[in-house]
């Protein structure tokens, strides 16, 4: 899902521009072409996440519609999300704490409610509601193993509606207690901004429907990153009760370093990843429920994070559960989804409400004084759809292990890039 080389972005880059203007010499997009890595050296603005605003609650994409459909529309742009969901949280937590049963509803009445007056947050995958509730400090009793991609909030006479749509597209909605015209008034405080769903635009008939297309992207910088095993280490060790300086320890033979504890195993790769095992039996990390998992897992790599001082987050991508819950987590940079060729950052399993495994790459991320232009994304979009149907434009940041990582454009399908290093 997330390997590809270096050279296949150029070649992605390359296939994208051509499709852009095949597709803009046909009359379906822009005539205009605009090459995508032109470097321009500006200033960095300083900045620290919102206060009000918890990072693991911050939604992919979030867009503001009036009566007349979309108006305003955020992506690849943290500080931009943090100022929305900053406004919208307390009404947002209001309506998942009072929602009532949900019923099901048809995807066109779900695509009728995005043209009127509505919030519409999409998370990227599939998120257990019971965890967004417990992110916004309330409880939906009926949340149980519900799950939505995507919420909606509009009207519902003097009230607020809540609808989600979760990864397979089904669709469910219910009313709350949260007061509509609060929702109206946050609504008009939203300037127009010309982002729009695919499904919206002319020529864009093949791409996912519901991506988000801006019609200006927000300012993008370099990144630089560095390992930082040595600092993550010790915050785990300490966590999982492993004291490395008078810990006895052996090397494999390709380079790992081995410390075995009483309660588990950590292990430290030579490629600058960490893994631990929990022995049988062991249990030094409990918890009862999946949100209680999630956090305790959030909370403890973001101690690793915080350690490193960096400018990155992890953020939680995905949540399956069965007889284990697995969880995977992301590394995120200014609003910028970031791929390590390894896969995810993070990845770790709970049994019987004890954490099993746990493996991570730190990394640390600064982003430069630097910033890159990119293909207009109605361009990136364009192509995407040409080269497979349903599929969307993403940009993201790669880091193949370049000393400065610039934003990339790839092209994704049902959350899987369709560009691999096998291709």
């Amino acid at each position: 899902m997330k390997r590809f080389k270096e050279p296949v972005k150029s070649v992605l880059i390359v296939l994208l521009a051509l499709s852009a203007a095949f597709l803009a010499w046909r009359g379906q997009i822009f005539a205009a072409f605009f090459p995508p890595a032109e470097e321009l050296p500006l200033p960095v603005s300083e900045r620290q996440p919102g206060d009000g605003v918890s990072p693991a609650a911050l939604p992919v994409t979030a867009a503001v519609s009036s009566a007349g459909g979309l108006i305003y529309g955020v992506k690849y742009d943290r500080a931009a999300s943090e100022a929305l969901m900053e406004s919208f949280t307390p009404l947002l937590a209001e309506a998942l704490g009072s929602a009532e049963e949900p019923s099901a509803i048809s995807e066109e009445e779900w695509r009728s409610r995005l043209f009127g007056e509505s919030l519409y947050l999409d998370y990227g995958f599939s998120l257990p509601i019971s965890v967004l509730s417990a992110w916004m400090g309330v409880e939906a009793p009926w949340a149980g193993e519900l799950e939505g991609s995507a919420l909606l909030l509009d009207r519902d006479g003097s009230s607020v509606r809540l609808s989600f749509r979760d990864g397979e597209g089904n669709c469910r909605s219910c009313g709350t207690a949260a007061s509509w015209p609060t929702l109206r008034s946050l609504l008009e405080e939203n300037l127009p901004n010309g982002a729009a769903f695919a499904f919206s635009i002319r020529g864009l008939e093949a791409c996912e429907p519901y991506e988000l297309v801006l019609e200006t992207l927000p300012q993008l910088y370099l990144v630089q990153g560095s390992p930082v095993q040595e600092a993550a280490a010790a915050v785990l060790a300490e966590a999982f009760g492993i004291h490395l300086a008078g810990q006895s320890r052996f090397t494999e033979e390709n380079g790992t370093v081995v410390y075995p504890g009483d309660d588990g195993v950590l292990r430290l790769s030579a490629d600058g990843s960490i893994e631990y095992a929990s022995a049988e039996g062991g249990r030094r990390l409990t918890a009862d429920s999946p949100e209680a998992q999630i956090e305790a897992v959030r909370k403890l790599l973001e101690q690793v994070r915080a350690s490193c001082a960096g400018d990155e987050l992890l953020i939680l991508t995905g949540a399956e559960s069965g007889d284990e819950l697995v969880l995977t987590f992301d590394y995120e940079v200014e609003g910028l989804r970031l791929i390590l060729p390894s896969g995810s950052a993070a990845r770790a399993v709970w049994r019987d409400g004890a954490l099993a495994e746990l493996s991570f790459t730190p990394r640390s991320y600064q982003v430069s004084g630097a910033a890159a232009r990119q293909l207009p994304e109605k361009q990136a979009a364009a192509a995407a759809g040409s080269l497979a149907a349903g599929s969307a434009a993403e940009l993201i940041l790669y880091d193949g292990g370049e000393d400065r990582l610039s934003p990339v454009w790839i092209v994704t399908s049902e959350g899987r890039i369709l560009w691999t290093a096998d291709d």
